[in-house]
């Protein structure tokens, strides 16, 4: 705990000394003596501050070398601002360096974030987990990681997963939940109603602001994409029980995986976890309502788009609640005889 807030404390520290130094060159850049101005800021904003954001942020928190390039051209436009023309001092010939040294940065990162990519695309067949990896590679944050993964997910739902078949392992029993509690009709009706709406808001925004009602529908065209994705990842991650585990999936919002060894009751009614406090559950049934809870002994991980958590119980909505439990109490006494 003391590392992470001596780092964060040195990030926030760091940022602001940069942005004084920035602002400091840029007030006085009307008093440098010219000769000296075009030399000495380029090479402050363009190479000091970019190198001292390398060795004190990104070096200790091993990020990627991709976040130094947005501060370069920070430091490139503040330039450009103080000296008053991009053509002044030396920022022609830096600048003629330094884009080769970061296409080379950019070639060498992106040659790993896509090996990083492959290594999870063959270690799983989950489209999640390779984002996840993947963006975990990145900014080396789980909540980060987790959020942009689930993003990334949504698109790929949407657009790409229309002739792939649902994430099914060998030997596992799948339980759909996609249709449990209306929520498939209930996008279907979203889906007749959305393309009618649209266009509706579009024309009334339109008589206000043109540039208003195209942002109003891509907001309203990205919501689109979103629902579709979420929604076909209900149909692509169904709820699933291996030989000893139970795979727990709720479209692109969590997924754990718990052995039975590690489950205490499954339930399919609240009422029979009262006595287990609400800190303790995650309910991922649909609008709230759900027919399946699963109980563990002891807290297990679970992987949400805000991030892992620690939690005992688990409420999921799954189309034939009954059948998921006949089916874990099979294999639970399987498993003990």
């Amino acid at each position: 705990m003391d590392t992470a807030r001596t780092r964060k404390n040195g990030l926030v520290i760091f940022c602001a000394l940069g942005l004084l130094l920035y602002a400091y060159g840029v007030a006085s850049a009307r008093y440098i003596p010219v000769h000296i101005e075009g030399v000495a800021l380029p090479l402050d904003f363009m190479v000091g501050i970019p190198l001292g954001f390398y060795l004190l942020v990104v070096r200790p928190r091993k990020l990627t070398l991709l976040a130094v390039i947005p501060v370069i051209w920070m430091g490139y436009a503040l330039s450009v601002v103080a000296l008053g023309s991009p053509e002044a001092g030396i920022l022609p010939y830096l600048l003629s360096v330094l884009v080769p040294v970061e296409l080379a940065i950019a070639v060498r990162e992106v040659r790993k974030i896509v090996g990083v990519y492959r290594s999870a695309k063959e270690s799983s067949d989950d489209p999640m987990a390779w984002f996840k990896d993947t963006m975990r590679y990145l900014v080396r944050k789980d909540m980060p990681a987790s959020m942009t993964a689930a993003e990334l997910s949504v698109w790929y739902y949407a657009l790409l997963s229309w002739r792939k078949k649902p994430y099914v392992l060998p030997g596992e029993k799948a339980f759909s939940y996609h249709n449990a509690g209306g929520y498939m009709n209930m996008m279907l009706g979203l889906a007749l109603a959305f393309p009618v709406e649209i266009v509706g808001v579009h024309m009334l925004v339109s008589q206000w602001s043109i540039a208003a009602a195209f942002a109003v529908t891509a907001l309203s065209v990205y919501a689109v994409v979103w629902l579709a994705g979420d929604a076909r990842a209900r149909i692509m991650r169904p709820v699933a029980i291996g030989a000893d585990y139970v795979r727990m999936e709720c479209g692109i919002q969590m997924y754990a995986t718990i052995p039975f060894a590690e489950i205490e009751k499954v339930c399919l009614s609240e009422n029979d976890i009262r006595d287990i406090e609400k800190s303790d559950r995650l309910n991922y049934g649909t609008f709230y309502q759900a027919n399946v809870w699963i109980v563990s002994k002891r807290p297990i991980t679970v992987r949400t788009m805000l991030g892992e958590k620690q939690v005992r119980v688990i409420g999921l909505s799954l189309d034939d609640p009954r059948a998921f439990t006949d089916a874990a109490k099979e294999c639970s006494e399987g498993l003990s005889d």
